[in-house]
Protein backbone atom coordinates (compact mmCIF):
# COMPACT_ATOMS: atom_id res chain seq x y z
CA UNK A 1 0.00 0.00 0.00
CA UNK A 2 1.42 3.24 -1.10
CA UNK A 3 1.25 5.74 2.00
CA UNK A 4 0.36 9.38 0.86
CA UNK A 5 3.96 11.88 1.23
CA UNK A 6 4.33 14.74 3.90
CA UNK A 7 3.85 17.14 0.90
CA UNK A 8 0.20 15.37 0.15
CA UNK A 9 -0.52 15.69 3.08
CA UNK A 10 -0.10 18.89 3.28
CA UNK A 11 -1.50 20.29 -0.09
CA UNK A 12 -4.83 18.58 1.48
CA UNK A 13 -4.67 20.61 4.05
CA UNK A 14 -4.39 23.71 2.74
CA UNK A 15 -7.08 22.75 0.37
CA UNK A 16 -9.33 21.92 2.67
CA UNK A 17 -8.43 25.48 4.80
CA UNK A 18 -9.33 27.27 1.64
CA UNK A 19 -12.18 25.45 0.64
CA UNK A 20 -14.06 26.11 4.15
CA UNK A 21 -12.67 29.53 3.94
CA UNK A 22 -14.50 30.64 0.91
CA UNK A 23 -17.76 31.19 1.84
CA UNK A 24 -16.41 33.94 4.47
CA UNK A 25 -14.34 36.01 1.37
CA UNK A 26 -17.05 35.72 -1.35
CA UNK A 27 -20.40 37.43 -1.12
CA UNK A 28 -23.06 35.99 0.82
CA UNK A 29 -25.62 35.32 -1.65
CA UNK A 30 -27.31 32.70 -3.34
CA UNK A 31 -25.22 33.05 -6.37
CA UNK A 32 -21.81 32.42 -5.18
CA UNK A 33 -22.94 29.70 -2.63
CA UNK A 34 -24.76 28.06 -6.20
CA UNK A 35 -20.96 28.61 -7.20
CA UNK A 36 -19.48 27.10 -4.17
CA UNK A 37 -21.36 23.86 -3.76
CA UNK A 38 -21.11 23.41 -7.97
CA UNK A 39 -17.58 22.80 -7.52
CA UNK A 40 -18.54 20.05 -4.82
CA UNK A 41 -20.66 17.93 -6.92
CA UNK A 42 -18.92 18.46 -10.34
CA UNK A 43 -15.81 17.57 -8.14
CA UNK A 44 -17.41 14.10 -7.36
CA UNK A 45 -19.27 13.19 -10.76
CA UNK A 46 -15.57 14.18 -12.82
CA UNK A 47 -13.72 11.71 -10.32
CA UNK A 48 -15.83 8.87 -10.87
CA UNK A 49 -15.88 9.52 -14.73
CA UNK A 50 -11.70 9.72 -14.45
CA UNK A 51 -11.80 6.43 -12.81
CA UNK A 52 -13.92 5.05 -15.95
CA UNK A 53 -11.50 7.02 -18.30
CA UNK A 54 -8.42 7.79 -16.96
CA UNK A 55 -7.68 4.37 -15.15
CA UNK A 56 -9.50 2.22 -17.36
CA UNK A 57 -9.67 3.73 -20.32
CA UNK A 58 -13.26 3.35 -20.41
CA UNK A 59 -14.92 6.40 -22.64
CA UNK A 60 -18.49 7.45 -21.41
CA UNK A 61 -20.03 10.23 -23.01
CA UNK A 62 -23.64 9.25 -21.41
CA UNK A 63 -22.25 10.13 -17.54
CA UNK A 64 -24.35 12.45 -16.58
CA UNK A 65 -27.09 9.65 -16.96
CA UNK A 66 -25.81 8.52 -13.85
CA UNK A 67 -26.07 11.62 -12.19
CA UNK A 68 -29.63 12.37 -13.30
CA UNK A 69 -30.46 8.72 -12.29
CA UNK A 70 -28.77 9.62 -8.92
CA UNK A 71 -31.59 12.68 -8.70
CA UNK A 72 -34.57 11.41 -9.88
CA UNK A 73 -34.30 8.49 -7.51
CA UNK A 74 -33.72 10.44 -4.42
CA UNK A 75 -36.36 12.89 -5.82
CA UNK A 76 -39.18 10.69 -6.64
CA UNK A 77 -38.98 9.00 -3.35
CA UNK A 78 -38.64 11.87 -1.33
CA UNK A 79 -41.61 13.74 -2.77
CA UNK A 80 -44.19 11.12 -2.51
CA UNK A 81 -42.58 9.57 0.81
CA UNK A 82 -42.50 11.68 3.65
CA UNK A 83 -41.55 9.90 7.17
CA UNK A 84 -39.04 9.59 9.50
CA UNK A 85 -35.78 8.31 7.71
CA UNK A 86 -37.18 8.76 4.39
CA UNK A 87 -34.65 11.26 3.35
CA UNK A 88 -31.61 8.06 4.19
CA UNK A 89 -33.73 5.59 1.89
CA UNK A 90 -33.61 8.17 -0.81
CA UNK A 91 -29.93 8.96 -0.65
CA UNK A 92 -29.19 5.00 -0.44
CA UNK A 93 -31.27 4.31 -3.76
CA UNK A 94 -29.89 7.87 -5.42
CA UNK A 95 -26.08 5.35 -4.98
CA UNK A 96 -27.70 2.09 -5.35
CA UNK A 97 -30.26 2.80 -8.84
CA UNK A 98 -26.96 4.18 -9.99
CA UNK A 99 -24.65 1.34 -9.66
CA UNK A 100 -26.92 -1.33 -10.88
CA UNK A 101 -27.50 0.87 -14.09
CA UNK A 102 -24.11 0.95 -14.13
CA UNK A 103 -23.44 -2.59 -13.94
CA UNK A 104 -26.24 -3.12 -16.83
CA UNK A 105 -24.17 -0.22 -19.10
CA UNK A 106 -21.00 -2.30 -18.12
CA UNK A 107 -22.43 -6.02 -19.33
CA UNK A 108 -24.18 -4.67 -22.54
CA UNK A 109 -20.79 -2.73 -23.22
CA UNK A 110 -18.39 -4.58 -21.66
CA UNK A 111 -17.41 -6.09 -25.61
CA UNK A 112 -16.67 -2.02 -26.74
CA UNK A 113 -14.17 0.19 -26.91
CA UNK A 114 -12.96 3.90 -27.89
CA UNK A 115 -15.94 5.69 -30.09
CA UNK A 116 -18.31 2.43 -29.97
CA UNK A 117 -18.35 2.86 -26.44
CA UNK A 118 -18.65 6.48 -26.33
CA UNK A 119 -21.75 6.00 -28.80
CA UNK A 120 -23.65 3.78 -26.97
CA UNK A 121 -23.30 5.12 -23.21
CA UNK A 122 -24.43 8.82 -25.05
CA UNK A 123 -27.44 7.05 -26.50
CA UNK A 124 -28.21 5.66 -23.21
CA UNK A 125 -28.00 9.12 -21.76
CA UNK A 126 -30.51 10.46 -24.66
CA UNK A 127 -32.89 7.38 -24.18
CA UNK A 128 -32.73 8.18 -20.34
CA UNK A 129 -34.07 12.03 -21.34
CA UNK A 130 -36.83 10.77 -23.68
CA UNK A 131 -37.92 7.87 -20.86
CA UNK A 132 -37.87 11.24 -18.69
CA UNK A 133 -40.33 13.47 -21.01
CA UNK A 134 -42.72 10.68 -21.45
CA UNK A 135 -43.14 9.04 -17.93
CA UNK A 136 -44.72 12.38 -16.65
CA UNK A 137 -46.80 10.27 -14.14
CA UNK A 138 -44.17 9.62 -12.83
CA UNK A 139 -41.00 12.47 -13.12
CA UNK A 140 -42.66 15.12 -13.73
CA UNK A 141 -42.22 15.35 -17.34
CA UNK A 142 -40.85 18.22 -18.85
CA UNK A 143 -41.43 20.26 -16.62
CA UNK A 144 -39.59 18.36 -13.77
CA UNK A 145 -39.78 17.10 -10.61
CA UNK A 146 -40.13 19.81 -8.14
CA UNK A 147 -41.01 20.21 -4.36
CA UNK A 148 -37.70 17.76 -3.36
CA UNK A 149 -37.36 17.88 -0.13
CA UNK A 150 -34.47 19.83 1.21
CA UNK A 151 -31.90 18.38 3.66
CA UNK A 152 -33.54 18.03 7.15
CA UNK A 153 -30.48 17.71 9.36
CA UNK A 154 -30.23 19.24 12.38
CA UNK A 155 -33.33 21.06 10.78
CA UNK A 156 -31.73 22.86 8.48
CA UNK A 157 -34.65 22.98 5.94
CA UNK A 158 -35.97 25.67 7.99
CA UNK A 159 -33.29 28.57 7.77
CA UNK A 160 -33.23 30.81 4.86
CA UNK A 161 -31.53 29.90 1.81
CA UNK A 162 -28.51 31.58 2.42
CA UNK A 163 -27.63 29.93 5.37
CA UNK A 164 -29.28 26.03 4.92
CA UNK A 165 -26.61 26.50 1.10
CA UNK A 166 -23.44 27.16 3.13
CA UNK A 167 -24.57 24.52 5.88
CA UNK A 168 -24.71 22.26 2.89
CA UNK A 169 -21.64 23.63 1.24
CA UNK A 170 -19.82 22.53 4.54
CA UNK A 171 -21.11 19.09 4.56
CA UNK A 172 -20.55 18.59 0.91
CA UNK A 173 -17.00 19.44 1.63
CA UNK A 174 -16.66 16.66 3.91
CA UNK A 175 -18.23 14.41 1.92
CA UNK A 176 -16.41 15.02 -1.31
CA UNK A 177 -13.06 14.86 0.87
CA UNK A 178 -14.07 11.46 2.04
CA UNK A 179 -15.42 10.25 -1.88
CA UNK A 180 -11.42 12.00 -3.15
CA UNK A 181 -9.69 10.09 -0.26
CA UNK A 182 -11.64 6.92 -1.14
CA UNK A 183 -10.58 7.35 -4.59
CA UNK A 184 -7.17 7.28 -3.49
CA UNK A 185 -7.20 4.52 -1.42
CA UNK A 186 -8.73 2.15 -4.52
CA UNK A 187 -6.46 3.66 -7.08
CA UNK A 188 -3.65 2.32 -4.66
CA UNK A 189 -5.10 -0.64 -3.94
CA UNK A 190 -4.71 -4.07 -5.86
CA UNK A 191 -7.91 -3.09 -7.41
CA UNK A 192 -6.36 0.15 -8.69
CA UNK A 193 -3.61 -1.64 -10.16
CA UNK A 194 -5.98 -3.58 -11.74
CA UNK A 195 -7.78 -1.21 -13.50
CA UNK A 196 -4.24 0.73 -14.76
CA UNK A 197 -3.26 -2.84 -16.05
CA UNK A 198 -6.24 -2.88 -18.18
CA UNK A 199 -6.30 0.80 -19.31
CA UNK A 200 -2.56 -0.63 -20.65
CA UNK A 201 -3.36 -3.43 -22.24
CA UNK A 202 -6.60 -5.20 -22.04
CA UNK A 203 -5.05 -8.35 -23.47
CA UNK A 204 -1.99 -8.40 -21.47
CA UNK A 205 -4.08 -7.53 -18.39
CA UNK A 206 -6.10 -11.10 -18.94
CA UNK A 207 -2.93 -13.23 -20.15
CA UNK A 208 -1.77 -12.36 -15.97
CA UNK A 209 -4.72 -13.91 -14.95
CA UNK A 210 -6.82 -10.68 -14.06
CA UNK A 211 -10.61 -10.83 -14.79
CA UNK A 212 -10.77 -7.82 -17.25
CA UNK A 213 -14.85 -8.25 -17.89
CA UNK A 214 -14.96 -8.60 -13.92
CA UNK A 215 -13.04 -5.42 -13.45
CA UNK A 216 -14.89 -3.42 -16.18
CA UNK A 217 -17.97 -3.89 -14.40
CA UNK A 218 -16.60 -2.80 -11.32
CA UNK A 219 -15.30 0.04 -12.19
CA UNK A 220 -18.91 0.69 -14.32
CA UNK A 221 -21.01 0.33 -10.94
CA UNK A 222 -18.56 2.52 -8.68
CA UNK A 223 -18.50 5.26 -11.07
CA UNK A 224 -21.83 5.54 -11.75
CA UNK A 225 -22.64 5.19 -7.59
CA UNK A 226 -20.43 7.96 -7.09
CA UNK A 227 -21.78 10.39 -9.99
CA UNK A 228 -25.68 9.25 -8.27
CA UNK A 229 -23.87 10.55 -5.25
CA UNK A 230 -23.59 13.89 -6.75
CA UNK A 231 -27.44 13.81 -8.46
CA UNK A 232 -28.82 13.51 -5.10
CA UNK A 233 -26.74 16.63 -3.53
CA UNK A 234 -27.61 18.51 -7.08
CA UNK A 235 -31.05 17.94 -5.69
CA UNK A 236 -30.84 18.95 -2.40
CA UNK A 237 -29.34 22.40 -3.78
CA UNK A 238 -31.82 22.90 -5.83
CA UNK A 239 -35.31 21.30 -4.92
CA UNK A 240 -36.01 20.71 -8.73
CA UNK A 241 -34.39 18.65 -11.51
CA UNK A 242 -35.30 18.11 -15.04
CA UNK A 243 -34.29 15.86 -18.09
CA UNK A 244 -32.76 19.45 -19.51
CA UNK A 245 -30.60 20.10 -16.46
CA UNK A 246 -28.38 16.88 -17.83
CA UNK A 247 -29.02 16.83 -20.80
CA UNK A 248 -26.04 18.86 -22.29
CA UNK A 249 -23.68 17.69 -19.17
CA UNK A 250 -21.98 14.90 -20.73
CA UNK A 251 -19.73 16.96 -22.36
CA UNK A 252 -19.16 19.15 -19.90
CA UNK A 253 -17.73 16.54 -17.29
CA UNK A 254 -15.78 14.83 -19.82
CA UNK A 255 -14.09 18.30 -20.42
CA UNK A 256 -13.50 18.67 -16.45
CA UNK A 257 -11.47 15.07 -16.38
CA UNK A 258 -9.76 15.86 -19.60
CA UNK A 259 -8.91 18.99 -19.08
CA UNK A 260 -8.31 19.06 -15.20
CA UNK A 261 -5.83 15.88 -15.54
CA UNK A 262 -6.60 12.17 -16.59
CA UNK A 263 -5.10 9.53 -14.44
CA UNK A 264 -4.45 11.99 -11.83
CA UNK A 265 -6.34 11.77 -8.10
CA UNK A 266 -6.18 16.05 -8.24
CA UNK A 267 -7.17 16.64 -12.03
CA UNK A 268 -10.34 15.84 -11.86
CA UNK A 269 -10.78 18.35 -8.82
CA UNK A 270 -8.91 21.65 -10.90
CA UNK A 271 -11.05 20.53 -13.86
CA UNK A 272 -14.35 21.12 -11.76
CA UNK A 273 -13.63 24.29 -10.29
CA UNK A 274 -12.12 25.62 -13.99
CA UNK A 275 -14.93 24.50 -15.56
CA UNK A 276 -17.28 25.16 -12.79
CA UNK A 277 -17.25 28.68 -13.35
CA UNK A 278 -15.97 29.08 -17.00
CA UNK A 279 -19.92 29.19 -17.97
CA UNK A 280 -20.22 32.33 -15.75
CA UNK A 281 -17.53 34.24 -17.62
CA UNK A 282 -18.12 32.96 -21.29
CA UNK A 283 -22.55 34.04 -20.40
CA UNK A 284 -22.15 35.96 -23.66
CA UNK A 285 -21.35 33.00 -25.65
CA UNK A 286 -23.86 30.81 -23.81
CA UNK A 287 -24.98 28.94 -26.70
CA UNK A 288 -21.73 27.52 -27.79
CA UNK A 289 -20.52 26.37 -24.59
CA UNK A 290 -20.45 22.98 -26.17
CA UNK A 291 -17.99 24.00 -29.25
CA UNK A 292 -15.76 26.11 -26.55
CA UNK A 293 -15.59 22.51 -24.58
CA UNK A 294 -15.07 20.49 -27.36
CA UNK A 295 -11.76 23.11 -28.34
CA UNK A 296 -10.52 22.91 -25.28
CA UNK A 297 -10.53 19.21 -25.30
CA UNK A 298 -8.79 19.08 -28.39
CA UNK A 299 -6.19 21.98 -27.08
CA UNK A 300 -5.78 19.86 -23.53
CA UNK A 301 -4.52 16.72 -26.06
CA UNK A 302 -2.49 18.83 -27.89
CA UNK A 303 -0.20 21.29 -26.46
CA UNK A 304 -0.77 20.47 -22.01
CA UNK A 305 -1.80 16.22 -22.46
CA UNK A 306 -0.81 16.35 -18.67
CA UNK A 307 -3.91 18.73 -17.98
CA UNK A 308 -4.16 21.74 -15.91
CA UNK A 309 -3.31 19.79 -12.76
CA UNK A 310 0.00 18.48 -14.96
CA UNK A 311 0.37 22.02 -16.33
CA UNK A 312 0.36 23.68 -13.04
CA UNK A 313 2.69 21.09 -11.49
CA UNK A 314 5.37 21.36 -13.90
CA UNK A 315 5.66 24.93 -13.10
CA UNK A 316 5.97 24.57 -9.75
CA UNK A 317 9.02 22.06 -10.39
CA UNK A 318 10.77 24.28 -12.78
CA UNK A 319 10.27 27.27 -10.43
CA UNK A 320 11.59 25.04 -7.56
CA UNK A 321 14.24 24.31 -9.65
CA UNK A 322 14.94 27.97 -10.42
CA UNK A 323 15.36 28.94 -7.12
CA UNK A 324 17.36 25.78 -5.79
CA UNK A 325 20.47 26.86 -7.58
CA UNK A 326 21.16 30.40 -7.00
CA UNK A 327 21.03 28.67 -3.01
CA UNK A 328 23.39 25.68 -3.85
CA UNK A 329 25.45 28.32 -5.96
CA UNK A 330 25.70 30.39 -2.71
CA UNK A 331 26.10 27.75 -0.68
CA UNK A 332 28.94 26.64 -2.49
CA UNK A 333 30.30 30.09 -2.26
CA UNK A 334 30.20 30.57 0.74
CA UNK A 335 31.87 26.83 1.41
Amino acid sequence: MIKMTKNSKIAILITLVVAAAMPFIVPFNNYWMNILLSFCYFSICASSLNLLLGYTGQVSMGHNAFMCIGAYSYGIFCVNYQFVGSQIIGFLLGLAIPFLFGLFIGVGCSRLSAIFLAMATGAFAKALKAFIIAEAWLTGGPNGLTKIPKMKLFGMDKLPVAEYDRILYFIMIGVTFVVILCCWRLINSRIGRAFRAINTSPIAAASMGINVTGYKLLVCGISAAMAGLSGVFYAWNLSYVSADMFDKMGVKLMTMAVAGGMSTIPGPIVGAVVMGYLPELLRTFGGHLEGIYGLLIISVFLFIPTGLYGAFRNLAAWVGKKFKKPAESAAGEGE
